[in-house]
């Protein structure tokens, strides 16, 4: 399957539109993933927004941001929740294709953060 350029941050733009999201987005130009499937990502992404809400009745922010190690989505929420639900492990493998992770980070009762991170070995473009 021959790879195509995916502009991630009108992806999130559209997937923002689509859902109705109560969002404050960052999003950064230039972002783009070379990929043959955007499918599974769009797909995690989407888990990450679900995660995130149900964690909170407040705006949640996305960041699109790329640096010279790579790109970084960040889902982000002030939460009152003391208890985290653990994170599907099945994302892992979604995000495997695209050489990046998810790592949880926040603190309960505070806030939460899910940032998606592609290494910069992947091919995108800064």
């Amino acid at each position: 399957m021959e790879k195509k350029s995916i502009d991630l941050r009108n992806l999130l733009m559209q997937i923002n539109e689509h859902k109705q999201m109560n969002a404050k987005l960052a999003l950064e130009f230039d972002c783009i993933l070379e990929t043959d499937d955007v499918t599974p990502l769009v797909k995690v992404i989407n888990y990450a927004v679900n995660y995130i809400r149900q964690l909170t009745d407040q705006p949640m922010q996305i960041s699109l941001n790329a640096s010279m190690s790579g790109i970084t989505i960040g889902f982000t929420a002030f939460t009152e929740a003391l208890v985290l639900p653990e994170l599907n492990p099945k994302v892992s493998e979604a995000l495997a294709p695209y050489n990046a992770v998810l790592e949880q980070k926040g603190e309960p009762g505070n806030y939460t953060q899910l940032l998606i991170s592609f290494n910069e070995e992947n091919d995108f473009e800064k």
